[in-house]
């Protein structure tokens, strides 16, 4: 499972997923460019991997396709506003896609591999999340906390 695999840093993992021979869902709420990338290997799913909502369709897609998830790669992500970022609602919802959806993903995959004895979750971060970038808060406390 990768998400915000439509483009970019997502859309590279799935590819080398798929070209090592992974079954791989290719997450991305872009439906369009899931299916692009669902192209070169995958099963492609149009979905806000942010939302418990969307966290389960993709998790059910991906049973139904290929079995239990072994690997969820936490992708998806948004630069968000420049700035201080003084609109609440923007931060809410870098806030949801970077922080949160790591959250919301975790809950919902841990379990199954505690029970099972083997399973990886994988946080994309930045380093942004190491260092600050400057000029962009909501992204650098977002990635700091992811």
């Amino acid at each position: 499972m990768v998400t915000g695999a439509g483009s970019g840093i997502g859309r590279s993992i799935a590819a080398a997923l798929a070209a090592a021979g992974a079954s791989v869902i290719v997450g991305d709420i872009d439906a369009d460019a899931a299916a692009a990338t669902a192209s070169i290997g995958g099963v492609a799913v149009g979905a806000d991997a942010a939302s418990t909502d969307g966290i389960a369709v993709l998790l059910d897609i991906a049973s139904r396709s290929f079995g239990p998830v072994d690997i969820y790669v936490a992708n998806a992500g948004v630069s968000g506003q420049a700035g201080l970022g003084d609109d609440e609602e923007a931060w809410d919802r870098i806030i949801d896609i970077n922080v949160r959806a790591h959250i919301r993903a975790a809950k919902a995959v841990v379990p199954q591999w505690v029970e099972r004895g083997s399973g990886h979750f994988v946080a994309v971060a930045s380093a942004a999340g190491l260092l600050t970038q400057l000029g962009a808060a909501p992204y650098s406390v977002t990635k700091h906390a992811a």
